[in-house]
């Protein structure tokens, strides 16, 4: 998937439930970067929802700088049309590496319990789904990682495991988080033709409606991030990672979006949109159905199928209790919100024809 926001495209970003470090490590992360030539009007906070996040540190105009990264506190991780293999294990060398110069850096991620996506979930949760589509999608990452690991991809990845950190001991479980890591966090942008993980900047949550961006980074060995709106002191700075329905949100980042009225429905169930064809440039629409009434009755037909469908499915898990599995909630509310949306989507259908609707 490749995606473009404002001037740089954000390809897949953090998840905000991540847990947070140590006062001291993210200390440590700001005045490395500051010490490499970085500028930084931010500071690391919890917010409102017990997250954290980013939040301005004086007041910030318009087009103001939030933070200016260096070019040397950059981990490139590959090329735009290289394999997932290149940024899984350019991030692996780096954990890896007890003396790697990132060191501030990789110290802010989270830890490996503390991050998920279809990289690293569990393959116990698969059929908490409830969608062939990404059922499948999980599977497929489960089984390129699997193959990178036992080597059966050598032949045709633009790096080995072993070329990459030498004979240091690697699981599938390394491999499967440094995946996550890598997918959640890098950037790229139009000009230099590469994906960028980049420090300070990916602290900012997800805001849909968020007006600040990334600068081009096409001169300065620079990347900024720029206040597309004034910002106050201790204000939460956000980042837009696009028009994340909530299934593409939890597959890829692990986390469902702020909850919107009317809901909005799961990707795999919109009228317009093929999931595996999904791009941030072009989302599909938010506007409710709308037709002649022989196609508002044809899709209130195939939203009642889709619905009926996933109400039919049994669960695939037991019930656990509520905050001791951070993933069985993630899928549960995924799942409770995707029949909400139909719901709405499908009285809306039947209001606008005149009839009722039997869920």
């Amino acid at each position: 998937m490749r995606g473009g926001c404002a001037l740089v495209a954000l390809c897949i970003v953090l998840a905000p439930h991540a847990f947070a470090q140590p006062t001291d490590a993210i200390d440590a992360l700001f005045a490395w970067v500051r010490q490499l030539g970085g500028t930084i009007n931010a500071e690391v906070k919890v917010n409102k929802d017990g997250f954290r996040g980013l939040f301005a540190s004086q007041d910030i105009p318009e087009n103001g700088t939030i933070a200016s990264i260096p070019a040397a506190a950059i981990m490139n991780v590959g090329g735009l049309n290289e394999s997932f293999a290149v940024p899984t294990l350019m991030v692996l060398r780096e954990f890896k590496d007890p003396n790697t110069r990132f060191a501030p850096y990789t110290a802010m991620w989270p830890a490996p319990d503390g991050l998920v996506n279809s990289c690293n979930m569990h393959e116990k949760y698969i059929k908490m789904w409830k969608s062939e589509y990404w059922e499948r999608n999980q599977r497929d990452w489960q089984y390129h990682l699997e193959s990178l690991h036992k080597g059966t991809l050598n032949p045709d990845i633009e790096y080995t495991i072993a070329e990459v950190v030498g004979n240091t001991p690697v699981s599938i479980e390394d491999l499967q988080y440094a995946c996550a890591i890598s997918s959640t966090r890098y950037v790229s942008t139009s000009r230099r033709q590469r994906l960028l993980m980049a420090p300070i900047f990916d602290l900012a949550n997800h805001d849909r409606d968020c007006l600040h961006l990334l600068g081009p980074y096409d001169v300065s060995d620079f990347l900024t991030f720029l206040a597309g709106a004034p910002l106050k002191k201790g204000d939460e700075i956000c980042y837009s990672y696009g028009a994340l329905r909530d299934d593409y949100a939890v597959a890829h980042y692990g986390f469902l979006p702020r909850l919107e009225y009317p809901p909005r429905l799961a990707l795999v169930d919109h009228p317009d949109q093929d999931p595996a064809s999904y791009s941030h440039d072009q989302p599909p629409s938010e506007q409710p159905f709308t037709g002649t009434p022989e196609e508002m009755r044809t899709e209130m037909e195939r939203l009642l199928a889709i619905y009926r469908q996933v109400k039919a499915l049994p669960d695939s898990l037991p019930p656990q209790p509520k905050g001791t599995d951070y993933t069985y909630d993630l899928m549960k509310e995924l799942e409770a919100r995707r029949l909400a949306a139909l719901e709405w989507h499908i009285s809306d259908l039947a209001s606008k024809l005149g009839t009722k609707a039997e869920l």
